[in-house]
């Protein structure tokens, strides 16, 4: 293909090196490979019963592949069950490099993190759709859904290079202001319509205050518009830092200040439906929840534990909070973050989904739900009479404290946000 003396963008850098080219541009398909592949038990067994139904007895690449057993963790269905021990025989006859059972679990977007696996400049597949939240931290993370079987079955995979919308983020977070504040808000700006099929790569000194858990929450909030994948600019251990050439071509270069910027909540029932928290504050909540991909990581327990030191949850609301990983579990049970959630009446347990998928603490008909998961659509948290709410971790907390939607300034808690 012709290739014109122009930079490449992050995206096409990533994908040319996995395809072996020296450079692609945005429309290009290739045949890249992948340096890892997540798979879970959502989808594994379903995977790999089909390849094998067309002759692919194999994995391609064992050793690029990780499995962890996150969504069913706690479900007594029948299937669930005989998907867990298909799971634990294939992964060990097919040598599997990486497998997260359960006691070593943890929800597929975070614990490659955790040790160390995902990297920048990694292009990093999975049938999840939360996966381009690994951009957090300089790598690719590309959603395949049943596509990832193709990686199953010959280590590569077809991937048509997105276009980059780049966006500048500026200005310090406010008080009380977390990182999935600003990614709803500036997802719900940028809309589906522009996002769809692209690459968001981040860039502004906004990025300064951020640590890797606050990148890793920008760029899974981008999911809810259409997104191929995010990144936010990291340098690797060798110092070099994956991000786009300066004279580079983007599909659209958009600037958000967000100084001024409140903390926000999702209304039901889509994820999209961002308010100011003033706007909301007082509506009567049953239940809360903290945790999941987006919101269970360690800035996530920090901030909740902030505003329920001292305090108790309401008797009219069950709180449930769910670490991401293990070893964020570990983190948190080291700072005393796990002693505060216990002496404010929480439920804990760590390493899955729950309640974002439905199947741990499902919310019923006459149930209010506040919480950090992933999306708020009707049904997905259980009932779909139940209206979801999402927001902040502290929000969330001060929620469950208080009975109603609250915000953590009117309990006299100096939440720190997202610069710490």
């Amino acid at each position: 293909m012709a290739i014109s003396s122009r930079g490449l963008t992050a995206v096409e850098k990533v994908l040319a090196r996995s395809a072996g080219l020296d450079a692609t541009r945005a429309g290009d398909v290739v045949w890249a490979t992948p340096d890892l592949v997540i798979a879970h038990d959502l989808n594994y067994q379903r995977h790999r019963k089909l390849l094998q139904s067309l002759g692919y007895p194999d994995i391609a690449a064992p050793d690029r592949l990780f499995v962890t057993i996150d969504h069913t963790t706690h479900s007594d269905s029948a299937n669930h069950l005989e998907s867990h021990a298909f799971i634990r025989r294939d992964t060990r006859e097919q040598g599997v490099r990486w497998f997260m059972d359960t006691g070593r679990q943890g929800i597929s977007h975070n614990a490659p993190l955790d040790l160390g696996i995902v990297r920048p400049g990694m292009l990093v597949v999975a049938a999840d759709t939360r996966a381009p939240a690994l951009g957090g931290c300089g790598a690719i993370g590309v959603a395949l859904g049943l596509s990832v079987a193709l990686a199953l079955a010959t280590g590569r995979v077809w991937l048509r290079v997105p276009q980059t919308l780049r966006v500048g983020l500026h200005g310090r977070p406010g008080p009380g202001v977390m990182s999935r504040d600003i990614g709803q808000w500036v997802a719900a700006a940028i809309g589906a319509e522009r996002a769809d099929y692209c690459c968001i790569e981040f860039h502004g000194d906004t990025l300064n205050w951020l640590d890797e858990d606050g990148r890793h929450t920008l760029c899974n909030a981008m999911v809810d518009i259409g997104v191929k994948t995010a990144l936010c600019p990291v340098r690797n251990a060798d110092g070099v830092e994956w991000r786009s050439d300066r004279d580079a071509v983007f599909a659209d270069d958009l600037h958000f200040n967000i100084e001024a910027l409140s903390p926000q909540v999702c209304v039901p029932p889509d994820p999209q439906h961002v308010v100011p928290l003033a706007t909301v504050v007082g509506r009567r909540v049953t239940a809360a929840f903290i945790g999941s991909c987006i919101g269970g990581k360690l800035e996530d327990l920090r901030a909740a534990a902030q505003v329920l030191e001292g305090r108790r949850v309401h008797p009219d609301v069950r709180l449930t909070v769910i670490p991401a990983t293990q070893a964020i579990y570990r983190k948190a049970l080291e700072e005393g973050l796990v002693a505060i959630f216990l002496q404010a009446g929480a439920d804990l347990t760590t390493g899955i989904c729950g309640p974002c998928y439905g199947t741990y603490a499902p919310v019923g008909n006459e149930d209010v739900l506040i919480c950090t998961a992933t999306r708020n659509d009707a049904g997905r948290l259980g009932s779909d009479k139940a209206p979801v709410y999402l927001a902040n971790a502290a929000v969330v907390a001060a929620s469950a404290v208080s009975g109603h939607i609250a915000d953590p300034a009117h309990l006299a808690v100096a939440v720190s946000g997202a610069h710490g």
